[in-house]
């Protein structure tokens, strides 16, 4: 208590010596009747000093180029290692880059490996949905509501990972026809958060050797998303290359060109969710001093 009053008395020192004053500065500037202390004093200052670095920044000029490059079949797209702020520069950068052959300088890989993801909760499927397939929030659980409905997915506003023991023999059983029993690896999931309500299973299909459902787009878009991304939970890891690629013309008259990316080597889950590919840029299997297009 004796603590608390201290520490009450200190705060009313601060408004005084600081609040009091700036107070009169909001009534004329903001509003009559306002008032400032502690928090809004150094929040203000905070914004001031900040306004003053935009006011005070002088614009400059730079640009970037990319190359579109393609390795076999996978096309990718590699950076200059250098900001040009010379147009002269960029343009014979340009010049030379398109009147020489394009060649991989150099690259570096080390084998990682790439786990699946939990089953969707209500956060996950909103987040996934919209970089996925461009959907709002209430979009999702728009169509999720009518999958819900119709009884094609479990309930659709939950925190959990876990899906029960029937669920997950019928995605192992599924796993298993469609893509072989060296497929499947079963994982438990739990959920990160303390105060998860966890009274409903994660989203997941009802019937998992249904591969569409749903009776628009939207649903149907959905559903494949769901089935997917339960099926992939309980499935092998992909094996993967991450890999450093430096590439530049023959000769190497212009900065080099800079990509990081990963290639597949063994998919793995991804068999069944191939839309997660587009999360990393794909490099393709290529050796120091292949052509390139």
């Amino acid at each position: 208590d004796d603590n608390l009053r201290e520490a009450q008395e200190a705060r009313r020192v601060l408004d005084r010596l600081v609040g009091y004053d700036l107070s009169g500065l909001i009534w004329k500037k903001v509003r009559y009747g306002l008032s400032a202390g502690r928090v809004q004093s150094p929040a203000l200052r905070i914004l001031m000093e900040k306004e003053r670095e935009i006011r005070a920044f002088i614009p400059d000029t730079f640009w970037t180029i990319e190359a579109n490059l393609k390795g076999g079949k996978i096309a990718f797209v590699s950076n200059c290692s250098k900001e040009l702020d010379n147009k002269k520069d960029v343009d014979y950068i340009l010049s030379e880059s398109k009147n020489n052959d394009w060649i991989v300088k150099d690259i570096k890989e080390t084998t990682v490996k790439r786990s699946p993801k939990p089953p969707f909760t209500t956060s996950s499927i909103q987040q996934t949905a919209s970089s996925r397939l461009g959907f709002s929030p209430s979009r999702t659980m728009g169509a999720a509501q009518k999958l819900y409905e119709d009884g094609h997915i479990t309930y659709m506003r939950t925190d959990s990972v876990n899906i029960s023991e029937t669920a997950l023999k019928g995605a192992i059983s599924t796993i298993t026809s469609e893509f072989g029993k060296d497929y499947v690896e079963i994982r438990k999931y739990a959920s990160k958060s303390k105060n998860a309500q966890e009274a409903h299973e994660a989203i997941r299909p009802s019937n998992f050797k249904l591969a569409d459902a749903g009776k628009t787009e939207d649903q149907k878009s959905l559903y494949r998303l769901i089935r997917s991304r339960t099926l992939a939970s309980q499935m092998i890891d992909a094996q993967t290359k991450r890999s450093s690629l430096i590439t530049n013309i023959t000769p190497d008259t212009i900065p080099d060109f800079k990509t990081r990316g990963t290639r597949i080597i063994e998919e793995g889950w991804l068999k069944v969710d191939p839309g997660a590919r587009s999360e990393d840029v794909e490099i393709p299997k290529i050796e120091k001093g292949d052509k390139l297009d």
